[in-house]
């Protein structure tokens, strides 16, 4: 009977024994879900830039080269002058005389236009001579001349330059009954071949 009951004991031991060395196992976790990237579409078109507009157009300076027609003190010869020049009138530097001046926009070259009141006349030496002291007068003491040539229609045209002012430019000079006229192109020498084209469109331009 002992034997017995050592037997059943051994055996509830040994079950015992078997159920204690078994390992737990742990219980099965949730997979953790990686969240979705949704594929990314096709790229969204870029908004067009508004066209740029273009610039306005810069006012530009008007052409020295555009020229009007002008008529002398006491209606005594015309010349095309440029539309754009300046003009000064002056009655008072030189007695019984009006002198009208056209100057550049930027003051580097002029045409000027001189009618003086002499009565009855003057010789042809004696109108050199004044026309001559009045050029020096406007355009330096020490104007010195060039050339003096007489043209066709009794015109005389000096080339002079002054190294006071450094000026140079062309008179033309005459009379008609009752006055001693002339005009003149003229320039500052730095400035020569800026100006001489349309100088020389204003000189040839002269007309009775």
């Amino acid at each position: 009977m002992k034997k017995k009951a050592l037997f059943v004991i051994m055996i509830a031991a040994l079950a015992a024994a078997a159920c204690g060395g078994q390992t737990a196992q742990p219980e099965p976790q949730p997979a953790v879900q990686e969240p979705v990237v949704a594929a990314p579409d096709e790229a969204a078109p870029v908004e067009a830039a508004p066209a740029e507009q273009p610039a306005a157009p810069q006012p530009q300076p008007e052409s020295s080269g555009g020229l009007m027609s002008y008529t002398a003190p006491e209606g005594v010869f015309k010349l095309d002058v440029p539309a754009s020049w300046g003009m000064d009138r002056d009655t008072i530097t030189i007695e019984k005389t009006v002198f009208e001046t056209f100057t550049s926009p930027d003051g580097h070259a002029f045409v000027q236009a001189l009618v003086n009141d002499v009565g009855q006349g003057l010789n042809h030496v004696l109108k050199g001579e004044v026309t001559v002291d009045y050029m020096r007068r406007l355009y330096g003491s020490d104007l010195r001349i060039a050339t003096d040539v007489t043209l066709k229609d009794g015109r005389e045209k000096l080339e002079w330059w002054s190294d006071q002012n450094k000026t140079s430019g062309t008179t033309y000079f005459d009379q008609v009954p009752g006055f001693l006229f002339f005009y003149t192109v003229g320039y500052e020498d730095a400035y020569e071949n800026e100006y001489e084209s349309v100088l020389e469109d204003v000189a040839n331009s002269f007309s009775y």
